[in-house]
């Protein structure tokens, strides 16, 4: 039997389905912007981790990222171009997080992010992080149907 959780209960051992392929959270970062506050987790199937971000952009907003780790590099807050499209600037600052489960990262810091949404179309989306004074990070993602992501947990039928 599976009980459906709200995006502020997903955790470590929850369950996603995303657009129609099921993943186990393995680590769990919430941020907090200035009071907004927000889940990624991370997640696995048969493949590479990949990331969900379970976000309040005025309306629910889901994105499902990809760490690049062919990639490299400082952003370019005038814009950038990469895999042969140019990205403009969406967002950048610098926030608070907390982490649980597998994530690589330490129980709370901070994190500096740069985000760009691609020129061409309105569903891609690039962003460097760096936790705690690291390496910039480089993810591309793409904004997924939230009527098509379900997270819940198994429980035991009585």
């Amino acid at each position: 039997m599976r009980a459906e959780l709200r995006p502020s209960q997903v955790a470590p051992g929850a369950l996603l389905e995303v657009e129609g392929s099921t993943y186990r959270v393995v680590g769990t970062v919430r941020f907090d912007l200035a009071g907004t506050r927000w889940g990624e987790h991370c997640i696995t199937s048969s493949g590479p981790r990949e990331w969900l971000s379970l976000q309040p952009r005025g309306a629910e907003c889901v994105i499902h990222w990809l760490t690049r780790h062919d990639l490299f590099g400082d952003p370019d807050r005038a814009g950038m171009s990469l895999d042969g499209r140019d990205w403009s600037l969406l967002a950048a600052g610098s926030l608070t997080y907390t982490a649980e489960g597998d994530t690589g990262l330490g129980l709370q810091g901070t994190c500096e992010f740069v985000e760009f949404v691609a020129v061409d179309t309105d569903d891609a989306v690039l962003v460097y992080e760096s936790f705690d004074g690291g390496m910039w990070e480089i993810s591309v993602g793409r904004l997924a149907d939230p009527a098509r992501v379900r997270s819940y947990r198994e429980v035991s039928g009585d």
